[in-house]
């Protein structure tokens, strides 16, 4: 007994003067980081966890720094760590999959937020990031169920009214996108985001007095937001409030001569007023920008033709083919080619 109790008494002094020493590298990490001496910090705490791998703590705190200089790689190792000495600890499988839903990689993050939840339900948070993260991988029906337990948490959560928002206009449910919309307004009046998504959802429904109502409340918030402005002209043109239509997209082109798009519709605008050459200027504008545009190429072969030059127009339509385009003007394309070309 007296000889056991020879060999504890060293390990115990030993261990001693480790915590001791864990303690002063500890705190010197600490005033480092403070001080914002993030990479004097790391080799700290790495001493740190020379003397003591067990320490959770230390961990969290590289995670932390390795965040700060935007190091996921490494922060994620630290967390890892964490998980490898306890699956069930919360912080490292909410950050991780925080961290994951952060970088893109949603189907990565689903697995640690679900653990994390499993382990506290009622984090609006992690709530959030899982219901983005079914969102990003298509599981829409989890993102909005995901999305209404945070409104279960907290029933003024912009993000998820947004989130909720967001999902029901790729569902074609319309009226329900304007009222999540709408109630994002009740919560905050100043969220002048809402205003042009409320905007254009008005458009889609056919509801342009509504669509213009909510476009200027959009642009009374960011009178110099090209995309805006842009949608506003838009509208006008549905309205055949050509004047107007024209009137923003020259304010588009005002704002950014390099505005493709703003050339071509103001291309648009012209030939439904029957100005053709101009409306080919303003074209060619837009295709000397970005040539990939068939509803360019559909309005310089409508320019061309009504001009008299047949060739020209039918040479049009063939470029139309070779762009991107959608089955909308696939059809308009074959019925400008019967027309002009036959």
């Amino acid at each position: 007994m007296k000889t056991a109790f020879q060999f504890l008494v060293p390990f115990l002094l030993f261990f001693s003067s480790c915590q001791d020493l864990v303690e002063v590298k500890s705190a010197a990490a600490l005033e480092a980081y403070q001080a914002e001496e993030y990479d004097k910090a790391i080799e700290l705490n790495k001493e740190v966890l020379g003397l003591d791998s067990s320490n959770i703590q230390t961990r969290y705190n590289l995670f932390v720094i390795y965040q700060l200089q935007n190091k996921e790689a490494l922060a994620l190792e630290e967390l890892q760590q964490v998980l490898a000495a306890n699956p069930e600890e919360l912080i490292a499988n909410t950050e991780i999959g925080l961290l994951y839903q952060k970088m893109g990689q949603a189907s990565t993050a689903i697995p640690y937020l679900t653990k994390a939840i499993a382990l506290e339900g009622d984090n609006v948070a992690t709530q959030m990031a899982l219901s983005h993260s079914y969102q990003a991988v298509g599981e829409k029906q989890l993102a909005m169920a995901h999305a209404n337990r945070v409104l279960e948490l907290d029933e003024k959560n912009i993000a998820a009214l947004d989130n909720l928002a967001t999902i029901s206009e790729s569902e074609g449910l319309i009226d329900q996108a304007i009222d999540y919309y709408q109630q994002i307004l009740t919560i905050d009046s100043s969220h002048a985001e809402a205003y042009p998504m409320i905007s254009n959802l008005y458009s889609s429904k056919g509801n342009m007095e509504q669509s213009v109502y909510y476009g200027k409340k959009a642009l009374s918030v960011f009178p110099d937001n090209i995309d805006m402005l842009n949608n506003m002209g838009f509208i006008y043109l549905e309205l055949k409030d050509y004047p107007n239509a024209l009137n923003y997209f020259d304010q588009v082109i005002a704002k950014d001569s390099l505005y493709a798009y703003a050339y071509n519709n103001k291309g648009y605008v012209l030939i439904q007023e029957g100005t053709y050459s101009e409306a080919l200027e303003a074209v060619q504008k837009s295709l000397s920008l970005d040539n990939n545009n068939a509803y360019a190429y559909r309005n310089m072969a409508i320019c061309y033709a009504n001009m008299g030059n047949k060739t020209a127009s039918c040479e049009a339509l063939v470029a139309a083919e070779k762009v991107e385009y959608g089955l909308r003007i696939k059809e308009e394309l074959d019925d400008l080619k019967v027309a002009y070309c036959q």
